[in-house]
Formats: C-alpha cells, sequence, structure tokens
C-alpha cells in the first residue's frame, strides 16, 4: 500500500484538490485523491499508524489526526511520488478491519510495467528442482489498460514485470493469472494477479510445489 498529494501526481495521474473526497470513482470501489487513475496506472496504497496526532495541514473530520498528506511512504512500482495524498474511505476500510482503529491511510497513482505477452514463456524455471511458484497482484486499473486480456478481466493486463522490491524474483516478464485472481475477487478484492516460477537459493530450506 502507497500514497501521492496534491502539489504532484505520479506520471499520468489526474491532479484534484486534496480536500475533494465527495465523489467516488467510476468504479464504485473507494473515494481516491487523486479521484481516478489513467490507463495503465494502478493505485498504490501506505497505511501508518505512528503518525502524529495533530498536523499544520490535516485530513478532513473525523479524520483530523490524520495528516493532509506524508512524505517518506513506501510503494512498489517505482517510481514512488514524493507525496502521498490522505485517503478517507481506504482509511475507512483499514480502521474496520482493526477496531478501534487509528490507522491514516493514503494512495496514488503508478504507471504499470507491461510486458510483452508473447516474449514470455509460462514454464520458464518450473522444472527445477528448486522451483517456487511466486505471484504478485495489484488494483485493478480504474480506466483499463491499453493490454487487455480477456473478458470478465478486459481491464487487467495480459502480462507484466513484476517490481523487483515487491517479490522473491522478478522476470521480464509474468502472465495474468486468471485463477488467482478469481480467488482475489471472491473475498471482495478487485485485483489483478499475475504468476510465475521463481528459483529459491539451494540453502533456503524452500522446496519446489
Amino acid at each position: 500500500m502507497r500514497c501521492v498529494w496534491i502539489v504532484v501526481w505520479a506520471a499520468g495521474c489526474g491532479s484534484s484538490s486534496a480536500w475533494d473526497e465527495a465523489q467516488a470513482p467510476p468504479t464504485g470501489y473507494w473515494e481516491h485523491s487523486p479521484r481516478v487513475c489513467g490507463v495503465d496506472e494502478t493505485r498504490e496504497y501506505f497505511c501508518d499508524d505512528l503518525l502524529p496526532l495533530r498536523s499544520a495541514l490535516s485530513a478532513r473530520e473525523p479524520y483530523s489526526q490524520c495528516p493532509g498528506h506524508v512524505e517518506g511512504h513506501q510503494g512498489e512500482i517505482d517510481p514512488t511520488p514524493t507525496v502521498a495524498v490522505f485517503d478517507a474511505s481506504y482509511t475507512a476500510y483499514m480502521r474496520s478491519r482493526m477496531p478501534p482503529g487509528h490507522t491514516c491511510c493514503f494512495s496514488w497513482c503508478a504507471r504499470i510495467p507491461l510486458a510483452d505477452a508473447s516474449q514470455v514463456d509460462p514454464n520458464a524455471r518450473c522444472s527445477d528442482g528448486l522451483a517456487i511458484r511466486e505471484n504478485y497482484c495489484f488494483e485493478e486499473p480504474e480506466q483499463g489498460t491499453s493490454y487487455p486480456g480477456a473478458p470478465p478481466y478486459a481491464r487487467c493486463p495480459r502480462s507484466i514485470r513484476p517490481p523487483e522490491s515487491a517479490v522473491f524474483y522478478a522476470p521480464p516478464g509474468a502472465l495474468f493469472d486468471p485463477l488467482l485472481t478469481a480467488q482475489r475477487r471472491q473475498v471482495g478484492l478487485r485485483q489483478c494477479c499475475y504468476a510465475w516460477c521463481s528459483i529459491a537459493p539451494p540453502n533456503s530450506g524452500m522446496h519446489a510445489r
């Protein structure tokens, strides 16, 4: 989960007022700042329980104890913007999972690293004795993708380059995984998932699955 605020957005994000949290995106998922990410963009989040109780630019009530934006947050997809904007509805969602909850959450748009599906071997490394199955999921692009997969997941890109910071081994390309994506959707997560085989180091204690 990661973030961005009013002054600069991640590449391709549409700007909106930092305080304008009234309208949900077309997907009806969360309310966001920036309100809607662009084509081939996913939303990242950053949440923290240890933020200062007050800020010179605080979020609206009932979240006035949260800062309106943060710096020094972490994202999975590079580049992470230097400033992340408070996300009211995602904050409410995270607090509902851990009541009473003091978490403050922030969101921003990140450019999805697309890959050419025709160049991806789905069985690469899978026959190795130390092969392990890895996967990576991200929020479904709110305005879809220029490289759509098959329905009902046409908003998900056909293949991507998994970010190195989020996985054990980042291959040059990974294909869309409809089974894992369907499992995430069944528990209420609107995500796009990708899978591939990695090789565990010999002394890692990990075994082929």
